[in-house]
């Protein structure tokens, strides 16, 4: 009897750092919703664990004498990410060069793989599940805010967790902060859920302040300063996604 594979199964090995779960063919049946969840955790499924990489036996040779003008500091070697995602940028990218040779291909290799630990580094993780139908679930409670630039100096946290990606048209995010206030026109329609302290939308005509479980529009084209005197965290959801 084969065994089953669920996205239950799929967070659990992203929860231990796993990189790929065993499941060959001929013994598992991975759902859907795994391989979905899988791809968006970058976890590869594989037949057998990847074999360990040899040491290279080199023979020992003099050492050369160096002068201070030939000293140099030592090459680090990237760490490169083993996820099919690095593999198919690399490979991208290469097709679209001429004479790539092995040492073309190694800075490539680096370079993809700098890029994604960054980007892994700014974006924190929003555990999710993603059904068969397209509906998507993002677990609230998990959400880490990440950097805003869009207010220097005011460590205001965002994180924006539904988008084109979803091929939704509207956007969806968490913000978050205390004891702050910061300009900001909006050129889409936004509406704002708030969940947790007071939220404050000052404009010309007045302040709005929405408590939790409170609904506040912000029309496209409104100029307003978003605050709060205590602390807020709120979803918030623009139309239309792409308004940059």
């Amino acid at each position: 009897m084969k065994t089953l594979i669920s996205a239950a199964d799929v967070r659990k090995a992203k929860s231990e750092n796993r990189l790929y779960l065993i499941a060959p063919v001929k013994d598992f049946i991975i759902t859907p919703e795994a391989r979905d969840v899988a791809k968006v955790e970058g976890i590869e499924f594989v037949d057998e664990a990847p074999a360990a990489p040899q040491p290279q036996i080199t023979p020992p040779v003099a050492a050369p004498v160096l002068t201070a003008e030939m000293q140099v500091q030592p090459i680090q070697p990237a760490v490169v990410p083993t996820s099919s995602i690095a593999k198919d940028i690399q490979a991208e990218v290469e097709s679209k060069l001429a004479n790539v040779n092995g040492e073309k291909s190694e800075l490539i290799q680096a370079l993809v793989a700098k890029a994604l630990a960054d980007f892994n580094m700014q974006a924190p993780d929003s555990p999710r599940q993603i059904n068969d139908d397209g509906i998507v679930l993002v677990r609230g409670n998990a959400v880490q805010l990440g950097a805003f630039d869009g207010a220097p100096g005011k460590n205001i946290g965002l994180t924006d967790v539904i988008g084109a990606q979803e091929n939704s048209n509207m956007g969806v995010g968490y913000m978050g902060w205390e004891n702050a206030f910061f300009p900001w026109t909006l050129c889409y329609d936004e509406v704002n859920v708030v969940l947790e302290g007071e939220f404050h939308v000052k404009t010309a005509a007045g302040t709005t302040i929405g408590k939790p479980g409170d609904v506040i529009f912000i029309p496209k084209g409104s100029s307003v300063e978003f605050g709060t005197p205590t602390h807020v965290r709120y979803v918030y959801i623009t139309y239309p996604v792409e308004w940059a």
